[in-house]
């Protein structure tokens, strides 16, 4: 019999000196490359795919199950796929549809796409990026996207010869950048059969959106253009104006009906009353704000529409309104950023609920955005107010939260 080797103790590593710990793992940012073998990061959400009728509707982060919800509602036959998220950038919902045609009718979208090619497990090296030009030179349903393109957005150029532009967004860890991705999409586009394209990103006729999540996929065309996100109504524009899907997004949470009596009481530029009149009917609009300016810019983007309507110059902590007069307040609370401060914010939102609270009707609701999400908590906490639903947001890469709060919920102690 061959002798067994006695067998070694474990090495022991010498005690660290003073100063010498070692250094703590820095995760790299997003679409920076990053030294070394990466793990595929395998997505625990359930797959998606591509194909003729799948798109895409894309929104501010944390308002995507919001503008699924309208989907439902205004789009015969919609199938929900899946949810995605581009951190602070984008919320995405995924679904199919027989037919493209309700799409242009959404609010709470701010574009939509058509899904050409997905793909999943890709692994985060670079050897992925040649899978992801071959599976854009045989990519199916172009032709039906931009078909789908001329009826959402009439006067959409098409023909034989396009010019098109790529926006490309990573998340996740790859040793490649997104500049690379963007540039192998590009490279990939013109070894296409299907039309002669050209590279243009100041005049381009498509835009091909590339949105890659951990090892996830995805290729889509733009359907809509830029009058879906702005819209046209909007000509007075001021700093810090809420955008027009989450002012949509703000009404729909409040559950429209048609003897509503809805409230702004700091209407900024009138968008959330403009959306609010898109969503349905109403018995009646009310805005104000402590500014003329404000109101200046409201009657300018309200114009002779969204009637009956009335915009009045208040202080929202005194609202000239009898008790129990409204059946929806929804608005945009101060952030203390840009106007005002956060210290000032503690002494303002106790006296705005109260108020809020004596104009509200019993079984009414209150709608409210804010980015003082740890004041509002101790607000809740003390009483003051109690959300049926709270949806943590993001907007334009700043957090925050909605609140939604039925009247009959608010506690007693919460009135003046």
């Amino acid at each position: 019999m061959t002798p067994r080797r006695p067998s070694r103790p474990p090495a022991r590593r010498p005690p660290r000196k003073p100063g010498h710990e070692p250094a703590a793992r820095v995760r790299p940012r997003v679409g920076e490359p990053t030294a070394g073998r990466l793990r595929p990061q395998r997505s625990e959400r359930p797959a998606l795919r591509a194909g003729r009728d799948v798109y895409i509707v894309q929104t501010q982060p944390g308002f995507e199950t919001l503008a699924w919800e309208e989907i439902a509602a205004r789009v015969e036959g919609a199938q929900l796929l899946g949810f995605r998220t581009v951190p602070r950038r984008a919320g995405m919902a995924v679904f199919l549809a027989p037919r493209p045609d309700k799409l242009s009718t959404l609010r709470l979208a701010e574009d939509v796409f058509a899904l050409l090619c997905y793909r999943r497990g890709l692994a985060p090296t670079r050897a992925s990026l040649e899978k992801i030009e071959s599976s854009v030179r045989t990519a199916l349903y172009l032709e039906n996207a931009l078909h789908a393109r001329n009826k959402l957005t009439p006067g959409s150029r098409g023909g034989r010869r396009l010019r098109f532009k790529v926006v490309t967004r990573l998340v996740g860890e790859h040793e490649f950048l997104r500049t690379e991705l963007k540039r192998a999409i590009e490279t990939a586009i013109p070894g296409r059969g299907d039309h002669t394209w050209r590279l243009d990103e100041a005049a381009a006729d498509v835009e091909f959106w590339v949105t890659m999540i951990d090892d996830e996929w995805m290729l889509a065309v733009r359907l809509s253009d830029d009058r879906m996100r702005h819209r046209e109504y909007k000509t007075a524009h001021l700093p810090g104006s809420l955008r027009p899907s989450v002012a949509a997004a703000l009404g729909w949470l409040s559950g429209p009906r048609e003897d509503d009596v809805v409230l702004d009481p700091m209407c900024g530029a009138g968008t959330v009353l403009i959306e609010r009149a898109h969503l349905g009917r109403y018995a009646m609009l009310l805005g104000g704000d402590s500014e003329r300016t404000m109101l200046d810019a409201a009657r300018e983007n309200i114009g002779p529409r969204y009637q009956p309507i009335e915009l009045r110059l208040w202080d929202a902590v005194a609202l000239p309104l009898p008790d129990s007069s409204v059946t929806k307040i929804v608005t945009n609370l101060p952030w203390g950023v840009k106007h005002g401060s956060h210290a000032a914010n503690r002494r303002l939102y106790p006296r705005l609920l109260a108020e809020f609270a004596r104009v509200l009707k019993k079984g009414g609701v209150m709608v409210l955005l804010t980015a003082e999400t740890r004041l509002m908590r101790e607000l809740w906490r003390d009483g003051m107010l109690k959300p049926a639903r709270v949806l943590q947001v993001s907007i334009l890469g700043a957090p925050a939260a909605v609140y939604v709060c039925p009247r009959d919920a608010i506690p007693e102690t919460g009135e003046d």
